[in-house]
């Protein structure tokens, strides 16, 4: 081999050797990540692309509300609401525990008759047995009714204090009633009941007319007995000297 080919050699092998020192360069000053361009100073005011992510508080689910104390269950919201359609009139024998005093009541729209289990002494020789009630006007009278034992002047015998004098009626306690949960059942009177724990105490609440035959409170026991349902005639509820 002459030196003129050997020449010709070196100056190859130079050649492809500068050509893979460049390509080895190139690929070690290329970038293997992207750098993302520094953010130019704010003015406060966030673009639509950098809107924060929520916060784990946002984004937690909120708390569901408390039942409310006036929720009462179907069945027996459906029973309490009965009083208003079903039930015309009532009377009953009212007592509370402990007592052996009856109250007879006559309950008729707003009018109400109430024949007391003692007659009430109220001086100069007059004396009154029968309470009318009107709960709409909020009045009340003290009667002494014909044919009784009550001696003297006959008919109105005073005006009486409406607050003193009114009692609760069963319908007056259904009213009441914001909290219900049912704890058993009853026959009370040969009437199927419901015995219900309600923010009033532990009551008996009839089926068929929403009519309440006991309540056991906290303070006191008040129980509802020889009721008759829509039998209460107008003239039973208005003293004698009011009809016309």
């Amino acid at each position: 081999m002459t030196k003129y080919t050997y020449s010709i050699l070196l100056v190859l092998i130079l050649l492809i050797g500068c050509a893979k020192q460049e390509v080895t360069i190139t690929r070690i000053d290329k970038p293997t990540t992207i750098q993302e361009p520094t953010p130019e100073p704010s003015d406060g005011v966030q673009s639509p692309d950098s809107t924060p992510e929520p916060s784990a508080e946002i984004q937690s689910p909120k708390p569901k509300p408390k039942q409310s104390s006036e929720d009462i269950p179907d069945e027996i919201n459906e029973i309490l609401a009965k009083s208003e359609t079903k039930l015309e009139s009532y009377s009953y024998n009212y007592r509370e525990y402990g007592s052996d005093l009856l109250y007879k009541t006559h309950v008729k729209g707003n009018n109400t008759k109430i024949i007391l289990p003692a007659i009430i002494n109220v001086g100069d020789g007059k004396f009154y047995n029968t309470i009318y009630l009107d709960t709409d006007k909020k009045t009340a009278q003290g009667y002494c009714e014909p044919r009784s034992r009550c001696s003297g002047t006959f008919g109105k015998i005073k005006d009486l204090d409406y607050t003193e004098e009114h009692i609760n009626t069963p319908i007056d306690w259904a009213n009441q009633i914001t909290e219900a949960e049912k704890i058993g059942e009853r026959v009370v009177e040969s009437r199927d009941s419901l015995y219900l724990q309600t923010n009033v105490g532990k009551v008996i609440l009839e089926s068929y007319y929403g009519f309440i035959y006991k309540v056991e409170g906290s303070e006191k026991t008040c129980e509802f007995t020889d009721v008759s349902f829509n039998s209460v005639k107008e003239e039973a509820v208005i003293p004698l000297n009011s009809i016309i």
